[in-house]
């Protein structure tokens, strides 16, 4: 439950960075400096590994949290994009570096997979 719980509040605080840098004439969300974000995603990551809601020893997990994280956050982008947002920091499907950043986690996502797939045939012997 508070994986779940702790998972949810990282996707709500990412969606409201991303929002507020894409819109930041909405009043409440894009004032908040994207500083007091990274802050807030760090101190929550930061509280999950305290109170042991990520399990990193698991690879099948590591691998389904980054792929929905990933999916996510590059949908909520195109979104954006999509319905006239206009990034501060840039990150659009229009910069080079966005793709970059997309093509290095899919094939980080390959690796876990291929891993996990490894150790599952190890476990089945």
């Amino acid at each position: 439950m508070k994986n779940i719980l702790m998972h949810t509040l990282i996707l709500i605080v990412f969606t409201l960075m991303l929002v507020g840098d894409s819109f930041p004439e909405i009043p409440i969300i894009g004032g908040v400096s994207i500083v007091i974000w990274f802050i807030a995603i760090i101190v929550i990551y930061f509280i999950m590994f305290k109170v042991k809601a990520i399990d990193t020893s698991d690879p099948l997990y590591r691998f389904k949290t980054q792929l929905v994280l990933t999916v996510y956050v590059v949908g909520l982008i195109f979104f954006l994009d999509v319905i006239g947002g206009q990034s501060q920091m840039g990150i659009s499907p229009e910069n080079e570096i966005f793709w970059l950043i997309v093509f290095v986690s899919v094939i980080d996502l390959v690796f876990q997979w291929r891993r996990v797939k490894r150790l599952n045939e190890q476990t089945e012997k």
